[in-house]
């Protein structure tokens, strides 16, 4: 199709009429709704100032109206004071002012004593009670001022009632005689008030100078004895006589604006809060109506403007939409790292192939496409029909094929095939594994396993599989040899087992049914009867099976040695020699104080260290120097208690090479006064040990991070799920992919991509508990299992150090580079109660993170 030269000039021209059109739209909405939101702060503004108005002039009323009160119960006060000093009886005044005043208005009337003891009460009491520790008789205490205190409400020991207590001081010739006391009721303040407060959520209170409650309307009991907060303004050391503030009420949540002012002759303070929400409900429903309009107008207004901005980018949109999805579909073909091939079925001839083709084949990308598939099959066409049946038949989805390289070198590969329908011709889209490394492992893996079965069957001690009800499932010859007996003898227990003294054994304490229970059974000295009448010692241990074959219900190994030639040593001595001197195994033999007193050939073939350089030595000649103490304390309290000793030891040879030996320790009772020996068989174990390590390490790690592959995560995730459901604490599983990681091999290579990989392996370890696991479980996919957490809030945590670690920059070589990452995050038992689970609804969550935009995580 031909491109015409003014076409992107148009499509700017659209775009930018169509933005211009929406910006001019959005400015005269934005003027609109500026406008109206002043104009209804204006409103409110006036309304709040209308509430102060009316705030202040109820506060003034109220001020009034409580200084008459208290000016009219002073007065009342002072006059029975002054009766009393003159010496008049005091029940006539005191009846008097009761009818002057409310009913109940007033509690008592009461006279204290210089000593602080109530002296004479208008309510009748039964015994002296003492007052002098009330804040209303310490006030006059010392002093000859005749001023009014006004105290805290008070619960009345003599009254029992909330009072607030009006004192003056009793003077008899200019000296303190006591305090005359009038309780007035608060609630008598309260009545006082009620009528003014206008409305139910209207309030009226009186406080002391420090913001005791003196009496508040309504809900008085609620604030007797109680002080409001000390940052109201109206308590400040600054704050003016009268003034205003607003603020939501912590008793009752409700918006008021109070008006405050200080009483003019008592130390008092009246606070009068009117409740907002009548006077604005009005306020704000006209508000909401005018939005409501204004948002209607404006919305016709910006459909308006979309609608025309739709029609105008409408047809730029769709050519450039035919250019993206063409660009995009060849990109994800171009860029991807996995090898693509697109071949034509009928002639084999390779149509197209992808960069990453061309890499790992070796050939240009014109030379590729100059080939068939049959170039680089190395399987005849027989081979290739065969395994295709062979996929068919397996219902595989992949065909295992071994290709050719341009370098010669030969790859076994996978191949997953389809059919793509291009320009009406149908071909076949293959991507291609390399698998080789793969092969070699399970190739290597099936060695190992006969290496170990070729050991079970020659091994000269006899060793028998044990299920779990005391039956045996296998055994080598070794063991019927040691037994004396055949298959059928051996199954049928053809046999007699003894005890070390020589007795029948219980059928429950023969080692079989012993392992089968889970006892562990380091070198049991057991003696056997044979069927043809020999009997023989031997030493007996077992193991349980970690790892149980579930279909051969398989419990435990038991392992057993002949010994009947060392039992015997002391009857004949050449023979003991004998088996000593040709013995494969290394074997030293201590005193009592744990000196060398005889070694055999083997172990100076084991140790470098002829008979000469070891006899009366200390046998920590031989140490490593890599066991701590600790062991060699272990080990000899295990020996002193059990008799025996059995596990793996690092050693030093003559010239210096450490060497791994499995150590076997008995305690040998010797006659009469002859004490004890101790007896060491040892064998080098260190290539077993090497083999087996270097195998269980490539089948559990990542060669280029270190970090753990599935299996191992796997096994660990359902291990802390196990511990999770048995401790009642968490798990979670994160699941992590690297955004940006492609365009970093595809600019800097391969090599910088797996620097890269080896940096974030060490930050995701770096940033995690040491009982955490983080596993690599794709080219940049990792997993991360946190066990035993005690809060949820951790992974989140744990996930925000992680986007921050690998936000940073990473320096690889000259290059400094920046990726950034998505994380998913599940957790066991909310989101689910087993492994897969857990990681499908964290991989499923590491989706949702990538649709939000990246660069962030996400909750299952």
């Amino acid at each position: 199709m031909l491109h015409r030269p003014d076409a992107p000039l148009h499509t700017s021209r659209l775009h930018l009429l169509a933005a211009l059109t929406m910006a001019l739209a959005l400015l005269a909405v934005g003027i609109y709704a500026w406008r109206l939101e002043l104009s209804t702060e204006r409103l409110r503004n006036k309304a709040f100032a209308q509430l102060e108005l009316r705030a202040e002039e109820l506060s003034s009323a109220v001020a009034g109206q409580t200084e008459a009160v208290i000016r009219m119960a002073d007065f009342a006060l002072r006059r029975v004071r002054d009766e009393y000093v003159s010496g008049k009886p005091l029940e006539g005044n005191v009846k008097t002012i009761h009818d002057h005043f409310p009913p109940a208005s007033i509690v008592q009337i009461a006279v204290i004593d210089a000593d602080g003891y109530l002296t004479w009460s208008s309510i009748s009491r039964a015994a002296p009670i003492y007052l002098g520790d009330r804040e209303h008789f310490k006030a006059h205490l010392g002093t000859t001022s005749d001023t009014l205190y006004i105290s805290h409400p008070v619960l009345g020991r003599a009254s029992g009632l909330w009072s607030i207590q009006l004192t003056r001081p009793i003077l008899k010739k200019g000296k303190f005689a006591g305090v005359m006391v009038l309780s007035l009721a608060p609630q008598y303040l309260a009545s006082t008030h009620r009528q003014m407060a206008l409305s139910g959520s209207n309030i009226i209170s009186v406080f002391r100078t420090d913001g005791a409650y003196l009496t508040r309307t309504p809900k008085l009991e609620e604030a007797m004895g109680k002080s409001v907060p000390p940052e109201r303004p109206f308590l400040q050391a600054d704050a003016a006589p009268r003034g205003t503030f607003r603020v939501t009420a912590a008793f009752d949540r409700i918006n008021r604006t109070y008006a405050w002012q200080h009483g003019h002759s008592y130390p008092v303070i009246i606070n009068v809060g009117l409740d907002e929400a009548p006077l604005l409900d009005t306020i704000e429903q006209e508000i909401d109506s005018s939005r409501f309009r204004a948002a209607l107008g404006s919305g016709l207004i910006l459909v308006l403007a979309g609608f025309v901005s739709i029609l105008l980018l409408r047809a730029a949109r769709q050519q450039q939409c035919l250019s993206a999805s063409e660009i995009r579909h060849r990109s994800f073909f171009e860029k991807n790292a996995s090898v693509k091939l697109v071949i034509d079925p009928e002639s084999g001839r390779i149509v197209d192939a992808n960069p990453a083709a061309a890499d790992y084949y070796g050939y240009s990308r014109q030379a590729l496409l100059s080939k068939h598939i049959t170039d680089l099959n190395c399987l005849s066409a027989d081979a290739v029909k065969a395994e295709m049946r062979k996929a068919f038949l397996e219902q595989r989805n992949f065909f295992n094929f071994r290709h050719r390289l341009a370098s010669g070198a030969e790859r076994d590969v996978e191949v997953y095939s389809g059919p793509v329908e291009v320009e009406g011709q149908t071909l076949l889209f293959s991507i291609v594994h390399d698998v080789t490394a793969r092969h070699e492992l399970e190739q290597r893996l099936a060695a190992s396993e006969e290496l170990h079965r070729s050991l079970f069957l020659t091994i000269a001690e006899g060793v028998i599989v044990i299920r779990s009800d005391g039956s045996f499932s296998a055994w080598n010859d070794a063991a019927l040899a040691i037994l004396g007996v055949d298959v059928e003898g051996l199954q049928a227990g053809r046999y007699v087992i003894l005890g070390a003294d020589g007795k029948r054994l219980e059928p429950d304490a023969f080692p079989s049914r012993r392992a089968a229970r889970g006892e562990y059974l380091n070198h049991v000295a057991l003696g056997i009867l044979r069927p043809c009448g020999e009997r023989a010692w031997i030493i007996v241990s077992s193991r349980p099976l970690l790892h149980a074959d579930q279909t051969d219900n398989a419990a435990a190994v038991l392992s057993f040695s002949d010994i009947t030639q060392l039992v015997e040593a002391e009857e004949s001595l050449r023979v003991a020699q004998s088996v000593f001197d040709v013995a494969s195994e290394g074997i030293l033999v201590t005193d009592m104080d744990n000196r060398i007193i005889a070694v055999n050939p083997a172990f100076s073939v084991l140790t470098g260290y002829p008979p000469g350089e070891v006899l009366g030595r200390n046998p920590s000649m031989l140490s490593s120097g890599i066991h701590e103490s600790d062991f060699f304390t272990t080990m000899w309290q295990h020996l002193l208690q059990e008799g025996h000793w059995e596990g793996e030891i690092s050693n030093c040879r003559k010239d210096g090479r450490i060497y791994v030996a499995w150590l076997r320790i008995s305690i040998v009772a010797e006659g009469p006064g002859r004490g004890r020996r101790y007896v060491a068989l040892f064998s080098d174990i260190t290539d077993r040990k090497r083999a087996a390590d270097a195998v269980w390490r490539q089948a559990n790690f990542d060669e280029l991070t270190g970090l753990a592959k599935r299996k191992l995560l796997e096994d660990r995730l359902n291990r802390a799920i196990a511990q999770a459901h048995r401790k009642q604490t968490a798990v979670a599983v994160l699941f992590i992919d690297l955004d940006r990681f492609k365009p970093v091999n595809d600019e800097y290579g391969h090599a910088t991509g797996d620097e890269l990989l080896r940096q974030v392996a060490r930050r995701l370890k770096g940033c995690l508990r040491e009982e955490d696991t983080v596993a690599r479980i794709g080219g940049d996919e990792f997993i991360a299992v946190l066990p035993d957490l005690h809060r949820n809030d951790v992974p989140a945590t744990v996930a925000e150090k992680i986007l921050t670690l690998l936000t940073e920059s990473f320096s690889i070589g000259e290059h400094s580079i920046e990726i950034s990452c998505s994380i998913g995050v599940s957790l066991f038992p909310r989101h689910a109660d087993n492994g897969d689970a857990l990681m499908a609804r964290a991989d499923a969550a590491l989706y949702a993170a990538k649709q939000a935009g990246r660069r962030t995580w996400r909750m299952a």
